[in-house]
């Protein structure tokens, strides 16, 4: 890594922009969003900077920059038009050793800013280290797409019962399957569709019940279609990666293999010239006796597995067995 992602507390402290133009705009939003004290340090302001400054209450100096208007800041960006002022910026933070960002120059800059999505407490930032902002754009907005509108919301709850996890439930393993199991629940699809107040009555009454510690675990079927993972659900990439133990056919390719969390269990069960196929009755109970053993367990199979992949005749095990299971 070129830059290391960092998250900083700038909520009440001075933040000094230096630059009163369209760029200075976007750098004096962003900043604004983490409710810092904004410093705007330019020879005029744009209407725009005008009516953020006065709805943000920012101090502003109208006046060229003089590295003593650093003095007390948590961080300093140099967005003006001309690289003398910017570099004088950059040279001035650096002596106060304050993080100093000039924009769209990383080399004179200590720390770069991302692009954000912000569905806050959840924020994830995006950053190409300054070799390509449209590469970045393009991420962020894949990512705007994919994550639902009200996962603020979501955040928010699950922020709200963090305390009385952890009380109730001593063991660390207790906690993350805990939540696990909230976030594969219908809690988060009530939330995103509206039903707040729903999705907290559920989520407490699996904290009364402690549901998380069951001691049965569950199995997952997935198809991995003709290969690449491009053309694999997210509920199945979801799978995917919760698994703990993998069965899997030899049709699955490499790349979805290293879909796979590394410290999970891979056990081929599909049939090869140079390995004998476990037979479809051992694959069976292994599925249940994994299961039965507290185990996330995945069923990865090539193609679809209900055509020639004998899927039926494992969920009708599992059922039989009353394994809980997700296709």
């Amino acid at each position: 890594m070129e830059f290391l992602p960092v998250f900083l507390n700038i909520r009440d402290r001075k933040c000094v922009i230096v630059g009163g133009g369209e760029v200075a705009v976007r750098k004096a939003r962003l900043l604004s969003r983490a409710e810092a004290k904004l410093h705007i340090v330019a020879p005029q302001l744009n209407t725009e900077m005008q009516s953020l400054c006065k709805a943000q209450a920012a101090v502003v100096t109208i006046d060229t920059f003089e590295p003593s208007q650093l003095a007390g800041a948590v961080l300093a960006i140099a967005a003006t038009d001309d690289i003398k002022t910017n570099i004088a910026v950059s040279v001035a933070a650096k002596e106060f050793n304050i993080p100093v960002n000039v924009v769209d120059e990383p080399e004179y800059s200590t720390f770069i800013t991302p692009a954000v999505v912000d569905r806050s407490p959840l924020v994830i930032a995006i950053s190409s280290s300054g070799s390509s902002p449209i590469l970045t754009r393009q991420v962020k907005a894949l990512n705007e797409t994919m994550l639902p509108s009200r996962m603020a919301e979501l955040a928010t709850l699950l922020r709200e019962f963090r305390e009385p996890v952890q009380e109730s439930l001593s063991n660390f393993e207790d906690r993350v399957k805990f939540w696990e199991d909230v976030l594969d629940s219908e809690i988060p699809e009530l939330v995103y569709s509206g039903q707040l107040e729903q999705g907290r009555d559920k989520l407490a009454a699996r904290l009364t019940s402690k549901t998380a510690i069951d001691a049965i675990g569950e199995v997952y079927l997935v198809g991995a279609g003709p290969g690449d993972p491009d053309l694999l659900t997210l509920r199945a990439l979801r799978l995917i990666h919760k698994a703990d133990i993998v069965l899997y056919d030899r049709l699955v390719s490499d790349e979805i293999m290293l879909r796979i969390r590394p410290d999970a269990e891979r056990i081929h069960v599909g049939k090869a010239r140079s390995e004998h196929s476990v037979e479809q009755g051992k694959i069976n109970q292994m599925l249940v006796d994994f299961a039965r053993a507290g185990k996330r367990v995945l069923r990865l199979k090539g193609g679809d597995p209900f055509v020639f992949g004998r899927g039926g005749e494992e969920l009708d095990s599992l059922a039989e067995a009353r394994i809980p299971f997700q296709i």
